[in-house]
């Protein structure tokens, strides 16, 4: 296969252990409210101002306006929204206009098939990212398992990929568990449907918080860890964490 050109993310940290790079899948888990979909539109957003890249969010449980687009100009400003002055949230609607587009469904039913079909019919993209799949109406024949199902669908992620020319990024709950298993950092293969979540994707990662709350210091804890699990070529990193 020919070399594979990674994109800089902006984390000077991160250099050589994870890189991302077009005609790649990945996915992303960990539990609700752990911050995996502030961390990867952190990651992302860092990316499009480093690289200039395009970015397709189908986003199905933040709205783009005003929640995401809230979000990435914080990203833009360095600092909350409330505290950005006319020119500021101005310059940052400018970059969100020029590097994203938005997929929304008038119904909130969107399937896999209408997704893919809306990301490649229309503008110059590098990246497709997909928050959450849990929200993707399922298309399961009476006949066919979840896993034969989970099979076709990253088959089918993987391929859009390829042909496109792009980075598809999946965002994804795991199954819901008892109360103990929040306190434990979940694997590729909890996701809802079958191993074929840890199997298929060429990268893997999860997002983590230890805690959400100091007892002893009476405040909220912001800090989340990053698990690099799997890259299926060198060029992408190896596993490992990141704080």
């Amino acid at each position: 296969r020919p070399p594979i050109k990674t994109w800089y993310s902006g984390f000077p940290e991160w250099r050589n252990k994870i890189s991302l790079a077009p005609r790649t899948l990945s996915v992303v888990s960990g539990h609700p409210g752990h911050g995996k979909s502030s961390m990867f539109g952190n990651v992302w957003f860092n990316t499009a101002a480093v690289e200039g890249i395009n970015i397709i969010v189908a986003s199905f449980e933040n709205h783009p306006m005003p929640d995401y687009r809230k979000m990435l100009r914080q990203f833009w400003s360095g600092v909350q929204e409330r505290e950005m002055d006319n020119e500021q949230l101005r310059q940052a609607d400018d970059f969100i206009h020029e590097h994203y587009r938005f997929i929304v469904h008038p119904q909130e039913r969107p399937t896999l098939e209408w997704l893919l079909d809306m990301a490649g019919s229309g503008g110059d993209f590098e990246v497709l990212l997909i928050d959450p799949w849990n929200r993707i109406e399922s298309q399961r024949e009476a006949k066919e398992t979840e896993t034969e199902y989970i099979a076709w669908c990253l088959t089918e992620l993987r391929l859009f990929a390829k042909n496109m020319d792009c980075h598809v990024q999946i965002i994804a709950h795991p199954a819901k568990r008892d109360v103990k298993f929040r306190d434990k950092v979940p694997f590729l293969e909890d996701i809802s449907g079958s191993k074929n979540w840890d199997n298929m994707p060429d990268q893997g990662f999860v997002v983590h918080r230890d805690k959400f709350w100091d007892a002893a210091t009476n405040e909220r804890q912001y800090d989340a860890k990053l698990f690099h699990l799997k890259a299926r070529y060198e060029e992408l990193g190896y596993p490992c964490c990141m704080s």
